[in-house]
């Protein structure tokens, strides 16, 4: 399964203990089940810089963060743009290009973007929000191991 986390849950996100909401996506990820995918603007607007890129450096290091070039996510947002609703075009973007089919979000018009079939489809994307959202958790054959 590869996960994209938006930048308003970010923060949250990537510094998660057990308990937390977003912990078991993070050790998903962590224990090398799991990819985090990143790419376009989200990484290099809203992450690169900060604490969070140096997190997702070190688990791309570890085979574990897929960063697609910007060049690849771009090109995808110019066909996406008209037709969202939110202004996280490159978040569509991204999960097209990926596979990726999980989110981290906090955005509710980002989430109706995320399950637009017209957008993502074959499968149709998901929002993981809490440990109860962990059946999420699991690969299918769109995105990369």
């Amino acid at each position: 399964m590869c996960l994209i986390v938006d930048n308003d849950v970010g923060q949250t996100f990537f510094s998660s203990q057990r308990g937390d909401p977003y912990f078991p996506a993070l050790n998903w990820i962590r224990r090398r089940d799991g990819k985090l995918v990143v790419g376009g603007r989200l990484w290099i607007k809203e992450y690169h810089g900060t604490q969070r890129a140096n997190l997702v450096q070190s688990l791309e290091q570890a085979g574990r963060a897929i960063i697609y070039p910007a060049s690849v996510v771009d090109a995808e947002e110019d066909t996406v743009r008209d037709a969202c609703k939110s202004n996280d075009t490159h978040v569509i973007a991204l999960a097209r290009v990926s596979g990726a089919r999980v989110l981290c979000t906090k955005d509710s018009d980002l989430e109706a973007d995320f399950k637009d079939r017209t957008l993502i489809d074959s499968p149709r994307g998901s929002i993981y929000k809490n440990a109860s959202h962990q059946h999420l958790l699991r690969h299918h054959g769109g995105c990369p191991r």
